[in-house]
Formats: structure tokens, C-alpha cells, sequence
């Protein structure tokens, strides 16, 4: 019995050029989560849907994720047409990635987003992409730099944008810039973005629009704040 590929090619037609493009993408029923990291970082068996999630076209350089590919107006296309089309050179991002392959589009799309002057949550979210597949590859030095590029654009777009519709609202952006400044070592902004989150939890006019499990997460995350600086006290205290 033949055995079906866990990857597909689709077609698209890219509203830059107008050319019909192929992007790969893994079957669902392939899919297999083994776990989430507290900044949503997804660990899988087997193709990780991760990689895919950068669709290039191969024609002029347009680049973006899989979910926003469509998405662009006539003010981004002229940008794209103006500072990424003229130095692209033509290359094929179908068929099967690694993560180096993987980090090559999703580069790409930051320099189409950055081009296009795009909204800054979109850029945070391409750049926590970028430090989440230097984890897989284990490569800390730059994982801490791409997360540093995601907290200072999500913390932007909070101040800045509108969250209030679509899955990324105010109160995950509240989270994100906590959880990345936890993993990046500023404690203390860390513990502030908690607790603004669990405030407005209290509140009975935002409770209902706030995710219970995200409380819960952040509940523990302020716990091991809590504990981390207490052992950071005892180990000073021992030291002096």
C-alpha cells in the first residue's frame, strides 16, 4: 500500500505579481502536538506546520505568513515593488524544509514586512517565529535575539494598535510582552504585565473576554517569578 506524504503543494496567486505560485503545506491529520512552551511555541512529531507557515513567491520576492498572504493593499504592493522585486532573485521554497530553509523565508517575510512598513504585532509575530525555530536548533544566542526583536515590536503594537478583534487581542499582547520578558530576564517588567493582565481578570466588564487558562498560566508564571528572585536573593545573601 502506498504511503501518503504528510506534505501537499497548493496553488495561490500571488497579489503582487498576479503569478500562480505553489507553497507547501503538512496535512492536518499529520499533524501530531507534543507539547506548547509558554510563548505558544509548538513541539511536534514528525513535519512541524511551523516551517511552512512563511509562503514566498518565487516570481518577485513577496513574502508573507500563510495566514495574511492575501492581505496586502496598494500602498504595500508599490513598497514591495519599489525596495524587495528589483533585488530578488528567483528561487523555490516547495517541498520539504529544514529549519534553515525555513529561517531563509521567514527572513524574507520580515524584510517584506519591515519594506511594507507593516503593523508592528505583525512583525513581532514573524520575529517570535524566527527565535522559536533557533530553539529547535538549540542556538540560545540568537533564539534571545529574535525574542528581544518580538517583545520590542509586541510592546509597540500594544501602545499602538488596535487589538481588540482577532485571536491576538489586548490581553494575549499583555501576556506575550510578560512571558518574553520572563524569558529574557527582566523580572520585574515581567511580574508588572502580569498583573496588569490578572487585574483586569478582576474585572467583571473584561473577565468574560479574557481566556481562564491564560489566567491560569499566568498565575503559575508569577509563582516562578516569585521563586526565581528569592533564589536570587538567598544566593546573594550567601555570597556577601
Amino acid at each position: 500500500m502506498k504511503t501518503v506524504s504528510s506534505l501537499f503543494n497548493s496553488k495561490i496567486e500571488c497579489p503582487v505579481c498576479e503569478s500562480t505560485i505553489e507553497y507547501t503545506k503538512v496535512r492536518s491529520k499529520s499533524i501530531r502536538l507534543i507539547k506548547q512552551d509558554t510563548d505558544f511555541c509548538p513541539w511536534y512529531e514528525g513535519e512541524n506546520p511551523v516551517l511552512y507557515e512563511a509562503v514566498i513567491c518565487p516570481e518577485c520576492g513577496y513574502g508573507s505568513h500563510v495566514t495574511t498572504f492575501e492581505n496586502i493593499n496598494r500602498y504595500e504592493k508599490a513598497k514591495l515593488k519599489e525596495k524587495i522585486t528589483p533585488r530578488w532573485k528567483k528561487r523555490s521554497f516547495t517541498g520539504q524544509r529544514t529549519i534553515e530553509k525555513a529561517l531563509e523565508a521567514f527572513k524574507i517575510v520580515l524584510m517584506n514586512l519591515i519594506a511594507m512598513e507593516a503593523n508592528k504585532s505583525e512583525i513581532a509575530k514573524i520575529c517570535l517565529r524566527i527565535a522559536w525555530l533557533y530553539r529547535y536548533k538549540n542556538d540560545k544566542e540568537q533564539e534571545k535575539r529574535f525574542l528581544n526583536y518580538a517583545l520590542k515590536n509586541y510592546k509597540l503594537a500594544f501602545h499602538s494598535e488596535d487589538l481588540s478583534q482577532g485571536k491576538f487581542d489586548e490581553y494575549v499582547c499583555m501576556f506575550i510582552v510578560g512571558e518574553l520578558s520572563r524569558r529574557l530576564g527582566k523580572l520585574d517588567e515581567s511580574s508588572q504585565w502580569f498583573s496588569r493582565l490578572i487585574t483586569c481578570y478582576a474585572d467583571p466588564k473584561q473577565k468574560h473576554r479574557i481566556s481562564s487558562r491564560l489566567i491560569e498560566t499566568t498565575r503559575d508564571l508569577i509563582q516562578e517569578i516569585k521563586d526565581a528572585k528569592a533564589n536570587q536573593y538567598n544566593e546573594e545573601a550567601t555570597s556577601a
